[in-house]
């Protein structure tokens, strides 16, 4: 199993992401901005950026949990979501709600990415 931490998560004692075998976790990840639509499309942002570093992109990702800290952000979400992934490599996608440590973060998502 190897572990890999990303800045800035090195600061928060956590690993970006494992990687066991063919499979990648991928850890909480959150984003700045001062709305939803720009911490989501950060969200997707970075997280294309960070699998970059190991030679994936989101064609790669095959599961995402979005954790809403507001279900209103729904509607949102989906639209941001078909902005980054098609019906093509849509992966399989859980939307729960939840409040956060940080009453800033308005979203965060975890997930599974795979090498082909």
């Amino acid at each position: 199993m190897e572990r890999i931490v990303i800045p800035p998560y090195d600061q928060y004692d956590l690993s970006t992401f494992v990687i066991d075998n063919n499979t990648v976790y991928i850890g909480h990840l959150g984003a700045g901005g001062f709305n939803f639509k720009e911490q989501m499309e950060n969200l997707f942002i970075n997280l294309n950026k960070y699998l970059k570093e190991i030679n994936l992109g989101l064609e790669n990702v095959a599961k995402l949990t979005v954790i809403l800290k507001d279900i209103d952000d729904f509607k949102k979400m989906h639209e941001i979501w078909c902005k980054y992934f098609n019906e093509d490599n849509y992966p399989v996608r859980v939307v729960v709600t939840s409040d956060f440590v940080n009453p800033n973060c308005l979203v965060q998502i975890e997930g599974v990415a795979c090498f082909k």
